[in-house]
This record gives C-alpha cells, sequence and structure tokens, in this order.
C-alpha cells in the first residue's frame, strides 16, 4: 500500500493528475479548506473513470499554515498505526522537508515530497522496471490481446475537456469524509502475517477455476505468470498492467484474492 496525503490548498486539482493510474491498495487523502474547494471535471472523470474516490479532510481552524501541521500530524498517526510501503506528500511546499527529515532520522521512515500524484507513482514504477528480476520465469513471448471492455454508462468523458481556457470545477464544500480514529486504549490485537512456510501452490487450473467470468487458457496462464512473477500484492496489481487493461486488471486481481496468502505481506 502507498499512502499519498494531499496538500490541496497547494496544489489543488494539478496534485491529482494521475490518481486513475493507482493500485486498489493504495490510499488517498485530500487535505483542503474552504478556501480551496472546487475539483476540476478533468480529473472528476479520471477518478470516475478508475471507480477511485479519495478520502477528503475539510479544515475547519483557520491559521498561518494550519493545513500544514495537520497534514504533517496525521502522517505520524498514520505511521503509527499502519505500515505502507511508501509515504508521500503531495505538495510544492519545500517547508515539509524539515518533517521528512525528522521521520527519517527519528522513526527510520522514508517520506518523499512530490508535486503530484503522477509524479510520484511514475518515479516507483520507473524503478521496479529497472530493478533486476532474479529466479523469475521467462516471459511469454506471445500473449493474447484482452478483449476491450464496454465502459459503463455514465462513466463517459465530460465534454468541458474539450473546452478552452479554465476547466469547470465542482464544489467540494460539506463532503468532507469523517475518517474514525481507533481509541489510544485499544487493545486489538495486529493482523498477523501468514507464515513463508505455507505457500499455497497456485496452477493452470486454479487459475481458470478462479477467473469468472472465464477466460480462454492462454489468458490463464498470462494471469498465472503474473503470479508467480510477484511477491507481494502490489508487484501483482502492476504486473497485470503490464499485460492487461484497466477493466480487465480489475476483475483478474479480486478473482485471485484467494491466492493472496502466496503472498508474505
Amino acid at each position: 500500500m502507498r499512502l499519498f496525503l494531499i496538500d490541496y490548498e497547494n496544489v489543488n486539482s494539478a496534485g491529482l493528475h494521475g490518481i486513475g493510474n493507482l493500485g486498489e491498495d493504495d490510499r488517498v487523502i485530500l487535505f483542503y479548506s474552504h478556501a480551496a474547494n472546487t475539483l476540476s471535471f478533468e480529473i472528476m472523470d479520471e477518478m470516475l473513470d478508475a471507480g477511485i474516490m479519495p478520502e477528503r479532510v475539510c479544515l475547519e481552524q483557520t491559521g498561518k499554515n494550519a493545513l500544514d501541521f495537520q497534514l504533517v500530524t496525521f502522517l505520524g498517526y498514520q505511521i503509527a498505526k499502519e505500515k505502507a510501503d511508501t509515504y508521500y506528500i503531495i505538495s510544492r511546499d519545500a517547508g515539509y522537508q524539515s518533517a521528512i527529515a525528522f521521520c527519517s532520522a527519528y522513526l527510520g521512515v522514508k517520506v518523499q515530497l512530490r508535486p503530484s500524484i503522477k509524479a510520484a507513482a511514475g518515479s516507483r514504477s520507473k524503478a521496479k522496471k529497472a530493478a533486476p528480476q532474479e529466479s523469475l520465469p521467462a516471459p511469454r513471448k506471445t500473449a493474447a490481446k484482452p478483449q476491450p471492455v464496454k465502459k459503463a454508462k455514465g462513466t463517459t468523458a465530460s465534454p468541458e475537456k474539450k473546452k478552452k481556457g479554465k476547466p469547470a470545477a465542482v464544489s467540494l464544500r460539506k463532503k468532507a469524509t469523517v475518517i474514525q480514529v481507533q481509541p489510544a486504549g485499544s487493545n486489538s490485537p495486529l493482523p498477523v502475517p501468514p507464515q513463508a512456510d505455507h505457500v499455497i501452490p497456485v496452477d493452470l487450473d486454479t487459475v481458470l477455476s478462479l477467473i469468472q467470468p472465464s477466460v480462454p487458457t492462454d489468458i490463464a496462464a498470462e494471469i498465472l505468470h503474473c503470479l508467480q512473477q510477484s511477491k507481494s500484492k502490489t508487484e501483482f496489481h502492476n504486473a497485470l498492467q503490464q499485460h492487461f487493461d484497466n477493466d480487465n486488471v480489475k476483475q483478474y486481481y479480486h478473482c485471485m484474492k484467494p491466492c493472496f496468502i502466496t503472498f508474505a505481506d
């Protein structure tokens, strides 16, 4: 899971570019105020097409750097509560660097400052492609082209995209999501990850039985190849994106969830 904290007062809609390319495990939290509470239709279309809607936190108390303090406080809470693969602050405000340096020096957690989700997710994708692959099966030379999936009604691109000038916007006012915080005294046990020696083998027949609606054998073999070359749910999702379109990626990812126990995470 990657955690993206959006300083919306600083980046506005431009900071959300690339949100449609995020994985299902990624989490986006948008911090905004009544002075910055509009969203362009272009970004709204991107979120609707991908089926992704960020959590929203509205700043009620005003003051200098009030939103910055709120965002950094929530970042510290999330670091203590649950570990993400990567933490991002989406902002152009260099003032966050002191908090980022503190997280690295005292908490051992790497937090990255990026101007947009696209800039953050893009740098991670390039790094993964550059990393050498060891002990992985050779990639298939031929892969069946997935059948295009028609978009659901109501998700067609807005005609506002084609208009020149400032894009139209919609208001975020009174739509803030209340995030439930676990009480400090809670003694709920943390989930225990599966042990490495309990790996469940997955073969082609298993994939064919899980994918619904059913797919041809060559497509199932490609999905099995993506699963075998992955060491985590995130890697599996990224591998699917390299071979299939977004709609098919969502379908195959959901169908293969029973096999996720094979991952260490």
